[in-house]
């Protein structure tokens, strides 16, 4: 930052230059000494301080947000895999209770107590969950029947009838799965968290199957989580209740904190995300992240305590302090030195010399290049990290070089305007990208200040350059991140619009078909092409759905060879002619549980990556293969248990990958291709619906030699798939001419709608919003049944118009529908009495769920 020209002294007397020999040297011919006014030295080192310390703060600053937003992203990660190990262990507990439900349904005569086959089948059945500690079935009156660990035998008869869980399945069999808080068992020593389900048999309550979960097993794994010593790690049950919480409080399970602000404000927002907040049981201020675990009634949060995350903070801003404090104190003593000693030369100049070697300590360890450079482009100083970017080895190297040998070429149009700039007398500020000597290319925030003799000329200028390249990359992402979800949430706009209009078509395209006589052949074939081609819209918005996450996963068992070779069509005329596709399909390939449709895009998402490693041309190859793993397959990122699956294969002959890229292919947001020219979600999508579906996903690669992605997909074993279809049969229903009361604010909707139910022989009522419903409602003529839009005009919503009319009317059946298929969109009240009926929905669907609706309620 100051002119570094050689200054020597010796025999011959004294040879200045630069800023020394401006502040010290005789004007030639002025005939009388330089006299220095002490005002103009103060206020030029206030300057230099204000510099000092407004650089000072700003990288404190920087140095602080960064510090945040990598605690928040730590936090995140962490609740993310705490979210993955709880989805993990307590589905596959899930899956053992309702494996064993349906084994005792069809065997009911286990149900006896101390029943050896009943024991021997329980101990059989808990053998591949590790994480289940036994498995017990309990019966009407909450007595012992048998459990896994031989249990339940004559003469050691248990009764659980006081347990919660007991309680809860028994009072409420239909509730599903339910989480017990920690309780101490009576068989065995410790605490255990019990996962239950009620059974039925006949429709009536039968018993309860429980699994209980070591809690010390659980609570050493949250105590293996690095959070530090004043960070806590929280398992809640999504009603507010904690389950386990560490480090020391374990008295606090089974406490319930529904008022605290992460359930009251931020969970109902958004099932996952980071604040700052006070722990609800000691108090204490915490950069929190929370996940809401996906299908499960848990919750879990990471919190880390302010003082242990920013203590790194704290001491860069007490050293950074420290040194502006001391680099001020340097500059008062050399103005103030200067001012009093400017008639003594000699003393002066040593003075002056000592100080300047100070500031070059300071400038050579400040984290940021530095370089002064003359009128003439000769670079007069460069600090170390100068050095260091210009590969130089040593000051005076760079000091024989020009500023123009070290600017990037491609940026030279951009550079010399500000140069120019500068040299006119002009600041220059802002964010440069260029590429340096020593092999890195590097964003910077640089400024660039004319360095100006006391008369004005301009004899050079100064530069500061923070790298910032890090900061640049973090913007990078998020902006992806934010373009992701907007076109997520555009995407589902899209979709529900759609659905609307497609329920109006489809409706009438089955009144059409139901009104023509079968002689019209010619007629109802092209009624039901119109059908078809209707019914391929939906299932198009069911994706842009599924995109958007306003849609959850829909496994079913699927015939994964049907389907591949279905899809081979549409991937030929995506990739074009130029992409030859082999497929070889195992005949005897097992059937797989899936969602059909996300298994599509997890093929096409494969196929349009192997179109791009081979460059628009080449082989692309899927195939089908049955899988035994007798061990557990580690993926290198996660585990999935032994047993059988189906695989499905997609190779291609591109680049390939080398290793240390392929180990990464699966990172969210980690992408191989040009900027814009890819998200780096593709792959990750893929990964994330192998694991949610209960698999994985294998990538091998080779440079050269192509790659090739393998999906292991749980076996539903041999067998036809599911293949649901919406006929337009209509069910078979008494005609008495229900008075139906429907809110559509779509006029083409609602007039579709009104048509089907007079034609399914219902009189119904077509209304726009909610107040004119509760008006409709509160005439004289009575209404069997309330068909409402979730997403309604005005103030009020379907939802909130559902809960004004159970108060009012309580006995009223309510059935709902939305162009948003998402069973979510149902509040949890309502799931036990009400059903969704999702837009585009055909005559028989319609039709069964007014009959279905209308017979619970003279239930």
């Amino acid at each position: 930052m100051l002119d570094q020209t050689k200054t020597t002294l010796g025999h011959r007397g004294l040879r200045q230059g630069g800023i020394i020999g401006t502040l010290t040297r005789e004007e030639p011919g002025s005939g009388r000494d330089r006299r220095w006014t002490p005002r103009i030295i103060v206020l030029s080192g206030l300057l230099l301080a204000v510099l000092c310390d407004a650089f000072v703060a700003h990288m404190l600053s920087v140095n602080y947000w960064e510090t945040y937003r990598t605690t928040e992203a730590a936090n995140g990660d962490l609740a993310r895999a705490l979210e993955e190990y709880m989805l993990r262990n307590i589905q596959g507990v899930d899956v053992l209770l309702n494996t064993t439900i349906d084994n005792l349904t069809r065997n009911p005569n286990l149900l006896t107590p101390g029943n050896p086959a009943l024991i021997n089948e329980l101990k059989n059945r808990v053998a591949p969950y590790p994480v289940a500690g036994g498995i017990v079935v309990l019966d009407t009156e909450g007595n012992l029947l048998g459990d896994s660990a031989g249990n339940g035998v004559p003469g050691r008869e248990n009764n659980f009838a006081d347990r919660t869980y007991f309680q809860v399945q028994r009072d409420d069999p239909d509730r599903g799965l339910f989480i017990d808080v920690p309780v101490a068992s009576r068989v065995n020593k410790g605490l255990f968290i019990a996962v239950s389900r009620a059974f039925m048999m006949s429709g009536r309550f039968a018993g309860v199957v429980v699994v209980p979960v070591d809690y010390e097993n659980l609570r050493q794994f949250f105590l293996s989580l690095n959070v530090g010593q004043r960070g806590t790690v929280t398992l809640y049950r999504d009603d507010g209740t904690i389950l386990l919480r560490t480090p020391n409080a374990d008295a606090f399970a089974g406490r319930n904190v529904r008022s605290n602000r992460l359930f009251t404000q931020f969970l109902p927002q958004a099932p996952h995300g980071s604040f700052e907040g006070s722990g609800v049981t000691d108090g204490v201020s915490r950069s929190i992240s929370y996940r809401r675990v996906a299908g499960l009634p848990l919750v879990v949060t990471v919190a880390r305590h302010p003082i242990e995350y920013l203590a790194g903070w704290k001491n860069n801003a007490v050293y950074y302090s420290v040194v502006a404090a001391g680099l001020n104190l340097l500059i008062a003593g050399f103005g103030l030195g200067l001012a009093r000693q400017w008639r003594l030369r000699a003393a002066s100049e040593q003075a002056l010399r000592d100080n300047l070697e100070q500031h070059q300590l300071v400038t050579e360890n400040v984290p940021a290049l530095i370089i002064h450079v003359g009128a003439d482009g000769q670079i007069r100083y460069a600090n170390r990290v100068a050095r260091e970017w210009y590969a130089e080895p040593s000051p005076e190297a760079i000091r024989s070089r020009r500023i123009d040998d070290f600017i990037d070429p491609s940026h030279v149009d951009e550079a010399r305007p500000r140069i120019e700039a500068v040299l006119a007398g002009r600041t220059i500020g802002g964010e440069e990208k260029a590429a340096f000597p020593d092999g890195r290319e590097r964003w910077c925030e640089t400024i660039r200040v004319p360095d100006c003799g006391q008369d004005g000329t301009v004899r050079g200028y100064f530069v500061l350059s923070v790298d910032i390249t890090e900061r640049k990359r973090i913007e990078d992402e998020l902006r992806q991140a934010q373009k992701m979800e907007a076109i997520g949430q555009l995407a589902g706009g899209i979709a529900h619009d759609s659905n609307n209009m497609l329920a109006a078509t489809l409706g009438n395209l089955d009144m059409l078909l139901d009104a023509l006589p079968p002689a019209e052949a010619s007629c109802r074939g092209m009624a039901e092409r119109a059908i078809e081609a209707a019914e391929r819209v939906a299932d198009l918005n069911r994706r842009l759905l599924a995109f958007a996450r306003k849609q959850t996963l829909r496994p079913q068992i699927t015939d994964a060879n049907e389907l591949v070779g279905g899809m081979t069509t549409i991937l030929q005329r995506t990739l074009g002619e130029t992409i030859e596709i082999d497929v070889a399909l195992d005949p005897l390939l097992w059937r797989c549980l899936i969602d059909p449709t996300q298994l599509q895009n997890a093929l096409l998402n494969l196929a349009l990556n192997a179109r791009d490693a081979m460059a628009g041309s080449g082989r692309l190859t899927i195939t089908t293969a049955n899988a035994v793993l007798d061990q557990p397959l580690d993926d290198g990122d996660e585990r999935i248990a032994a047993g059988d699956y189906v695989t499905i294969a997609v190779s291609d002959l591109g680049a390939g990958m080398p290793p240390d890229i392929a180990r990464r292919a699966f990172e969210p947001f980690f992408t191989t291709k040009e900027f814009g020219k890819g998200s780096g979600l593709g792959l990750s999508m893929v990964y994330g619906f192998a694991r949610q579906s209960g698999g994985t996903a294998v990538i091998a690669s080779q440079v050269g030699q192509g790659t090739r992605v393998t999906l292991y997909l749980p076996s539903a074993g041999p067998g036809d798939a599911e293949q649901p279809r919406a006929g337009a049969t209509r069910l078979p229903r008494p005609d008495t001419g229900e008075r139906i009361l429907v809110v559509e604010d779509n006029a083409l909707v609602g007039a579709m709608a009104s048509t089907m139910l007079s034609s399914l022989g219902y009189s119904p009522v077509v209304v726009v919003n909610a107040s004119a419903a509760i008006a409709a409602l509160e005439r004289s003529e009575p209404v069997s049944l309330l068909l409402t839009d979730i997403l309604l005009p005005s103030s009020m919503t379907g939802i909130e118009l559902a809960r004004q009319v159970r108060g009012r009317w309580p006995d009223l059946p309510i059935l709902f529908m939305s162009g948003f298929a998402d069973p979510s969109l149902v509040p949890e009240d309502f799931r036990a009495t009400t059903r969704l009926l999702a837009k585009p929905f055909r005559l028989s669907q319609l039709s069964e769920a007014i009959v279905v609706a209308l017979a619970g309620a003279k239930r």
